[in-house]
């Protein structure tokens, strides 16, 4: 099964496509950034110099990898649900789950496999963009960069912990559509209950429903605060006065919630009558 959604993606172009865009990307910003031929010390992007030391304080090459991880991996994860959301709910289909159920495998190895394929596609594209880009820093700044490099890993593992709500949701409408668009909202959910002490807790002055908010967030993943710590483990961001600090509490509350997530998706489909 594992293997069968590792092809059914690369038959259908979806990883194709991801590893074609990243590919473009790589290249256009290879040509891009470089070293001033007069000052060695001196970034330039696309000829325009970008000081190493341009402020105390200010590391240049930690700056340009925060941004542009903070920029692209939101959107790489949420471009990435588009293209394998639809796997869930064609794995239902007439005649398809039929075929599988008739398979030596229980409804748990089924459905789990099938999520690891899925997800197993765009974290190599994760591992291959970000790889890349620590190549290009090294190749042409001469900066390995192994903070960058490993922040990759918490950037898959918030793909996998989020792409548990795409399965659950996925197994109850059985909609490729309605499974984007409640990823996409949940996105926004995530960043609100993250900052809810700040925002949503003003809407209303009631302790059971700030109790609310604060289950709906423990109970599950917490995308946001996972991609925000991701980042920190760059380095801190020079532009933020005083930046918060690498946690990895984010990814221990995520393992259970998303455990549980994924725990009540076998239950759903063990029970369900195809």
């Amino acid at each position: 099964m594992f293997r069968f959604t590792i092809g059914e993606t690369l038959r259908k172009g979806t990883l194709i496509f991801y590893f074609a865009v990243a590919s473009s990307f790589l290249l256009f910003f290879a040509l891009g950034i470089g070293h001033s031929p007069t000052d060695p010390d001196m970034v330039t992007i696309f000829g325009s110099p970008f000081g190493r030391q341009s402020q105390p304080g200010m590391n240049v090459i930690d700056f340009l990898l925060i941004q542009l991880h903070s920029s692209s991996v939101f959107w790489i994860i949420l471009f990435g649900i588009f293209g394998i959301a639809g796997l869930i709910p064609r794995m239902l289909e007439k005649g398809t789950i039929d075929l599988f159920l008739s398979k030596p495998l229980t409804r748990a190895e089924l459905l789990m496999a099938r999520a690891l394929g899925a997800v197993s596609g765009i974290a190599v594209n994760l591992v291959y963009f970000f790889l890349g880009i620590w190549l290009i820093f090294g190749v042409k700044l001469g900066v390995w960069h192994w903070g960058f490099l490993s922040s990759v890993a918490y950037v898959v593992y918030a793909f996998v912990c989020f792409f548990s709500v795409v399965t659950i949701v996925g197994l109850i409408t059985r909609s490729a559509g309605i499974s984007i668009m409640l990823a996409f909202a949940f996105s926004i959910i995530s960043w609100g209950l993250e900052l809810r002490e700040k925002g949503l807790y003003r809407l209303w002055d009631n302790v059971v429903y700030h109790r609310l908010l604060d289950a709906i967030y423990y109970l599950t993943p917490q995308l946001n605060a996972m991609l925000e710590n991701s980042s920190r483990a760059i380095g801190k961001n020079p532009i933020i006065p005083y930046p918060a600090e690498f946690t990895l509490m984010p990814f221990l509350y995520s393992f259970f919630s998303t455990s549980l997530l994924y725990g009540l998706s076998v239950w759903y489909f063990s029970r369900q009558d195809y």
